[in-house]
């Protein structure tokens, strides 16, 4: 009679007695036997909130540890996955319709789809213009901004980053002055 009532949160229905019968893998993969001394690596679980492909790369780096026969692999890949994630990463799992995930890489591409807004894009040597001394900011803060920020560009350009550190400098400070009398090679 509640479940009739308009507004009234709808209870929770009842599981079925086979509803452990159903994964989101296809059969070959939900055959496959894993070994019992299997567990999967403990990381960070994944929330659907930072890089998607990261935490595909470190999950896969972490299985490689694992002795798997190779005939196993796939199987233990996608088995595992699921308990690496939490909140709406997790709930999006178990919404995968029954029976379509056919292989590792086909769930890192539905996973990659589904959270790509999540996704960091690289960054590029250019994106260091953006670093800009504060102010009141000393000379040890921008380095040390601009030193971390320079960290997360995997190609960077030698030339346009000091060229971009001259320029996100204070224009009346000494090492502005330094590098515009004397260009760094």
């Amino acid at each position: 009679m509640i479940s009739s009532v308009p507004g009234v949160v709808q209870p929770i229905p009842e599981a079925s007695p086979t509803s452990h019968r159903i994964s989101r893998f296809i059969p070959s993969i939900v055959d496959t036997e894993v070994p019992k001394f299997f567990q999967t690596p403990s990381m960070k679980l994944y929330d659907g909130t930072t890089d998607p492909e990261e935490h595909i790369s470190q999950y896969k780096e972490r299985m490689e540890i694992i002795p798997i026969l190779p005939h196993l692999k796939e199987a233990s890949l996608c088995r595992g996955f699921g308990s690496n994630l939490t909140g709406s990463a997790f709930k999006w799992l178990l919404n995968v319709p029954p029976y379509s995930i056919t292989s590792f890489a086909h769930l890192v591409n539905l996973f990659n789809n589904q959270f790509s807004c999540s996704r960091i894009f690289e960054r590029i040597t250019s994106d260091l213009y953006w670093v800009l001394q504060d102010p009141k900011e000393s000379l040890r803060g921008i380095v040390s901004r601009f030193g971390r920020e320079a960290l997360n560009i995997p190609n960077i350009d030698m030339a346009t980053s000091i060229e971009a550190f001259k320029m996100g400098l204070k224009k009346d400070s000494p090492l502005y002055e330094d590098l515009v009398m004397f260009p760094c090679k």
